[in-house]
């Protein structure tokens, strides 16, 4: 992002609203005082309120403000995150598929092999914070290792008893599962919720094993798609992502957390960009649901129909052939790091 660019705008010159919490400080550099590019709302599940986009003044870190606080989560995410459309017969389905006959080499072409559980060798000890439906335990179960989780949203209670998931409800500041040490700590799509994201790094850290390692993933904001799209880039995901990282700006946030990126790379989803290109074509006013994110029957985002006519076919082909023109493209633009997700791999700082 340009951001010289953007301050010559006049809603740059005014500073973050009087609702901001005097104690906000960016988490790269402990700085206190920020601008503002645009005020943006939630244009996928319809949270009523209004948010900045606003950049430190300092190091030039992009937050979301005013910053949620962490006992705010689990209302925001029980209230506004589809979970509890999902099944747990769904998420065993989903998981299997990580075992499939040529499943390394289809998550590569599809884009979603930006997880961090896929690293998961057998023996070792995984904990996935964030871990969502539980999907990502099922599959490092499945690859040998030993799984556990934190979500912070109440819906997937009910699918850890059902699937038999040793799943936290919570945070990792409650220190939980407190007589494991882990040999993988992963964090997919999760360090931008984060209120405190350093805070939370040094908590990672502190429960890793010697010689574990860390990976994390999340959008990045210096990517292709991002320049392509601007404010209707969905991956501002306002209010749920409240902060917004390019690999410098990670690379600083993890020395001051005492963790070293030792490998770097972005892989962009293929749904990512279907998603993106309908985000970019649907007006969503402040509150409203938006057509692109609602989840149907079985929750899958767009539902499907268990039998279709002769046009949907028709359709469905068509869509299967663009798709594949996205991941041509897709895997060019990830191999020269402008993809919309970087994933980071990471070690405490001095081994």
């Amino acid at each position: 992002m340009n951001f010289s660019r953007w301050q010559t705008m006049t809603d740059m010159q005014r500073t973050v609203p009087d609702g901001v919490d005097d104690g906000t400080r960016c988490p790269v550099c402990g700085g206190a005082d920020f601008l503002t590019w645009r005020r943006a709302h939630d244009d996928r599940y319809g949270h009523p309120g209004s948010f900045e986009l606003a950049h430190c003044k300092a190091c030039g870190h992009l937050m979301t403000l005013p910053r949620l606080r962490e006992r705010d989560l689990p209302a925001l995410y029980g209230t506004y995150y589809p979970r509890k459309a999902l099944s747990s017969e769904l998420i065993a389905s989903q998981a299997r598929h990580a075992m499939a006959p040529f499943a390394r080499l289809r998550r590569w072409w599809m884009g979603v092999d930006n997880q961090g559980q896929y690293l998961a060798k057998p023996g070792q000890k995984m904990l996935d914070i964030g871990c969502g439906s539980g999907v990502s335990l099922l599959e490092a179960q499945a690859l040998g290792a030993q799984a556990f989780g934190i979500e912070a949203d109440p819906n997937v209670e009910k699918l850890a008893r059902e699937l038999g998931l040793r799943i936290h409800q919570g945070s990792i500041e409650d220190h939980p599962f407190p007589d494991v040490v882990f040999d993988l700590i992963i964090m997919n799509q999760v360090i931008e919720h984060i209120p405190e994201p350093d805070k939370a790094l040094r908590l990672v850290a502190s429960r890793l094993s010697p010689g574990g390692r860390v990976v994390l993933v999340f959008p990045n904001r210096r990517s292709l798609w991002c320049r392509l799209s601007g404010l209707r880039w969905i991956n501002w995901h306002i209010p749920y992502h409240l902060h917004h990282f390019d690999a410098d700006t990670f690379q600083r946030l993890a020395r001051r957390s005492g963790l070293m990126v030792i490998r770097t790379r972005t892989i962009t989803p293929n749904l990512w960009t279907l998603l993106q290109l309908r985000a970019s074509r649907t007006q969503v006013l402040q509150g409203q649901l938006s057509p692109v994110w609602q989840v149907k029957a079985g929750g899958a985002v767009g539902g499907a129909s268990q039998r279709a006519s002769a046009r949907q076919l028709l359709r469905r082909s068509l869509i299967t052939g663009v798709v594949a023109s996205f991941a041509l493209v897709n895997r060019c633009v990830d191999l020269v790091g402008q993809g919309d997700c970087l994933m980071v791999e990471l070690e405490r700082d001095g081994g």
